[in-house]
C-alpha cells in the first residue's frame, strides 16, 4: 500500500513525540520507582531496628519464657500496620513468634519460604548479617515476581558473639505499585495529548509542504493522460520555483504529447485492423508488440517474449542477429504450416534516426485459403485428367483397331463397340458429377421441395438396385416399426439420388453372398436412415477424407467398377442442402455403416 508524503511526515513527527515520551517516561518510573522502594525499605529496615529496641534484646531473654511478654510489647509498635508481618526466630530460623499470615510459630523459613534458600534469613544464617531482599523492577518483570519486602536483622550474644535469634520483617509492596500505576496512567494521558498535539500541528506542517506537490504530481498525470491544468503559484521559495518550471515545462510537453498520442493512436488502430499479424522486436529480441491478429494466426493465447524462443517451437531455424544483417536468404520470406494453416512470414528491420538496427518486425499472412485453392485447382486438374483420360485412350484405341480393319469382323466390331459405350457412359457419368457439384457451389441447385415419405423412397430404392444385389447373391433387409410415420420436407428425386447413391456402394463394395442392413427410425425431431454392409471397409486414415472430391479408399477397385470419386461428395452436399447431416463408421474388413439424418416434419391432421 502506497504512503503519501504527508502521512509519513506526520508518521515521524508522531514517532519522535512517542520516543521522547516513552523515553521520559521510562526514566520517571524508574526513578519514582526507586524512590518508592526506598521508601518501603527505610521503614522496614526502620520497624526492625524498632523491634530490637523494645524489646530489650541486649539482655539475656528466653525467647521460650518470655514469648507473651515479647508479644504484648510487640503489639503496641505503633510502626507495625496491616502490610507488615514481624517474626522472631531462633539462631535456627525457626519462628518462635509470629505476627503475621504467612508463617505460624514452628515453621522453618529457609525450608517453607516460597524464595527457598534464597531467601533473606537464610543469607543472615550464612552471613550473619543483616540482609534486605533485592527490588525487581518492572522493566523487569517486578510486577509478577515480588509482592513483598523483606527484612531480617540478627540479634548477637554480646558475651560469645553468636546469634541468638532474628528479627525477620515483611513489608507489603502494594503501595509502590499503586503509586507507580497512578504515574503511568497520568503519563499515559500526557503521552496520548502529546499526540494529539503532534498529530495536529505535523498535520498543519505537512499539509504545507505536500499541497504544492500534490498539485504537482496531479498535474503531472493529467498532463500524461492529455488533459493538462496550470498550477497556481502562490510562493516564491523553492517549491514556488519548481512549479514555475513545472508549468512552463508542461506546456511544451502536452503539445508533444499530443502529437505523439495521435500518431501513436493511428499506428496502433491501423495494426489491430489489419489482416495480418505483427510483431516488432527490439535489438536483443524481446517481443514489444503483437497486433491480435498475431495471436490467432500461432494458435496462441500467449506468445514467448523472444523472438529466439517463438519461432522455433514452430520448426523454423532462423537467426534473429542474421535477419538483422539483411541475410538474402530471409528477403523472399518463409512458408510455414501451423495447424491446418499455412503463414507467410516477412521480415523487415528497422532503424533508429541515426540510421542504426534498433529491431525487427514480422508481418505474417495467412494464405491457407489460397495454398487450399491452388491445391484444389491442381487435384481437379489431376483428377478429371487423369478420369478422362483412361477412358479417352480405350476409345482412340479402340477406334484405330476398328479403323485398321477390325469392323470387318462383326463380332469383335461389337466387342469393341461395347467397350467403347461403357467408356463414354462413363465421362458422361464424371461430367453429369461435375455439373451437379458446380450447381452446388453456385447455389444454382434448385430443390422441389415437398412432404418426402423416406420408408417409400428406400422401398424404390432397394428394388431399384435389386438387379445388381442378386447378381452377388446379397441380402438386402429393411427394418422398422410398423404403424409409424417417416415424414420429411425435402426434394424426393434428390433424395433418391442420395439412397442410389449410398447403397449402390454399399453394394459394390460388398463381397459375394454379403449382408446389407438399412435400419429406420425417428423420434419428434429427426427421422435416422442406417445403411450398414459386410462389405470390405476402410481404414481410420481413408475415413477421414472419404467425403472429399474424387477421393478413393481403394482407387483401382473403385476405378474398375465405374466410381467416379464424387458420389459421397454430391451425397454429402445434397443431404446438408436439406439441413441434415451424414457420417460414415467403418472397420478395415468389417463392413461400414453410412448414417444420415434429417429433421422430422410433424403434419397436423388437417394438412391435407
Amino acid at each position: 500500500m502506497r504512503i503519501g508524503i504527508q502521512w509519513k511526515i506526520i508518521g515521524i513527527y508522531l514517532s519522535v513525540v512517542l520516543v521522547i515520551m516513552i523515553a521520559s517516561g521510562t526514566v520517571i518510573i524508574f526513578q519514582i520507582e526507586e524512590q518508592y522502594f526506598n521508601k518501603v525499605k527505610i521503614k522496614t529496615e526502620g520497624i526492625a531496628i524498632s523491634v530490637r529496641e523494645l524489646l530489650g534484646f541486649e539482655g539475656d531473654i528466653d525467647l521460650e519464657k518470655d514469648r507473651d511478654l515479647l508479644i504484648s510489647k510487640l503489639r503496641n509498635l505503633t510502626a507495625i500496620g496491616e502490610d507488615t508481618d514481624i517474626y522472631i526466630l531462633n539462631n535456627e530460623g525457626f519462628v518462635e513468634i509470629a505476627l503475621g499470615t504467612q508463617f505460624n510459630r514452628g515453621d522453618y523459613v529457609p525450608g517453607t519460604h516460597k524464595n527457598g534458600f534464597a531467601g533473606v534469613v537464610n543469607e543472615t544464617l550464612s552471613t550473619d548479617k543483616s540482609a534486605t531482599s533485592k527490588w525487581v523492577y518492572l522493566v523487569k518483570g517486578g510486577r509478577n515476581s515480588q509482592s513483598t519486602l523483606e527484612h531480617s536483622l540478627p540479634i548477637r550474644d554480646y558475651k560469645t558473639g553468636l546469634i541468638k535469634a532474628i528479627i525477620y520483617v515483611i513489608s507489603d509492596t502494594t503501595e509502590i505499585y499503586s503509586n507507580v500505576d497512578t504515574v503511568m496512567y497520568t503519563l499515559g494521558i500526557g503521552t496520548l495529548v502529546a499526540l494529539a498535539l503532534a498529530g495536529a500541528f505535523s498535520a498543519i506542517f505537512a499539509k504545507m509542504i505536500t499541497q504544492p506537490i500534490k498539485a504537482l504530481t496531479k498535474s503531472a498525470k493529467l498532463l500524461q493522460e492529455g488533459a493538462f491544468k496550470k498550477i497556481p503559484n502562490e510562493s516564491n521559495d523553492e517549491i514556488g520555483q519548481l512549479t514555475l518550471s513545472f508549468n512552463q515545462m508542461a506546456q511544451e510537453l502536452r503539445k508533444t504529447l499530443l502529437d505523439i498520442s495521435s500518431e501513436k493512436n493511428k499506428l496502433e488502430r491501423i495494426l489491430e485492423n489489419l489482416a495480418d499479424g505483427v510483431l516488432a522486436f527490439n535489438r536483443q529480441g524481446v517481443l514489444i508488440h503483437a497486433n491480435s491478429v498475431s495471436y490467432d494466426m500461432l494458435d496462441k493465447a500467449k506468445i514467448d517474449h523472444r523472438f529466439d524462443f517463438i519461432f522455433p517451437k514452430f520448426g523454423l531455424d532462423i537467426s534473429f542477429d542474421n535477419i538483422l544483417e539483411n541475410d538474402e536468404k530471409y528477403k523472399k520470406g518463409i512458408m510455414m504450416n501451423i495447424g491446418d494453416k499455412f503463414i507467410s512470414f516477412h521480415f523487415a528491420p528497422y532503424e533508429s534516426s541515426h540510421g542504426e538496427k534498433e529491431g525487427l518486425t514480422v508481418v505474417m499472412q495467412d494464405v491457407t485459403s489460397q495454398q487450399k485453392l491452388d491445391q484444389m485447382r491442381k487435384d481437379f486438374v489431376a483428377n478429371v485428367s487423369h478420369e478422362l483420360r483412361t477412358p479417352l485412350t480405350t476409345v482412340k484405341t479402340y477406334t484405330e483397331t476398328l479403323i485398321n480393319g477390325a469392323i470387318d469382323e462383326k463380332e469383335t466390331a461389337l466387342d469393341f463397340l461395347s467397350v467403347m459405350e461403357k467408356e463414354t457412359d462413363r465421362m458422361t457419368t464424371l461430367v453429369q458429377d461435375l455439373l451437379e457439384l458446380s450447381k452446388i457451389d453456385n447455389k444454382q441447385m434448385q430443390l422441389n421441395m415437398q412432404v418426402v415419405d423416406i420408408y417409400s423412397l428406400l422401398i424404390d430404392t432397394i428394388r431399384a438396385q435389386a438387379i445388381q444385389s442378386q447378381g452377388k447373391h446379397q441380402e438386402v433387409k429393411i427394418s422398422f416399426k410398423k404403424n409409424k410415420e417417416y415424414l420429411i420436407e425435402g426434394d424426393p428425386a434428390r433424395i433418391g439420388q442420395i439412397f442410389h447413391n449410398i447403397l449402390s456402394n454399399a453394394i459394390k463394395y460388398t463381397e459375394d453372398n454379403g449382408q446389407i442392413k438399412i435400419e429406420l427410425s425417428s423420434n419428434d425431431k429427426e427421422v435416422i436412415i442406417k445403411v450398414k454392409d459386410t462389405g470390405i471397409g476402410m481404414s481410420k486414415k481413408d475415413l477421414e477424407r472419404i467425403f472429399e472430391r474424387f477421393y478413393r479408399a481403394d482407387k483401382a477397385r473403385s476405378r474398375k467398377m465405374g466410381g467416379t470419386g464424387l458420389g459421397l461428395s454430391i451425397a454429402k452436399e445434397m443431404v446438408e442442402l436439406h439441413g441434415g447431416s451424414i457420417k460414415m463408421e467403418s472397420e478395415l474388413g468389417k463392413g461400414t455403416t453410412v448414417t444420415i439424418v434429417f429433421k422430422a416434419l410433424n403434419i397436423d391432421d388437417d394438412f391435407f
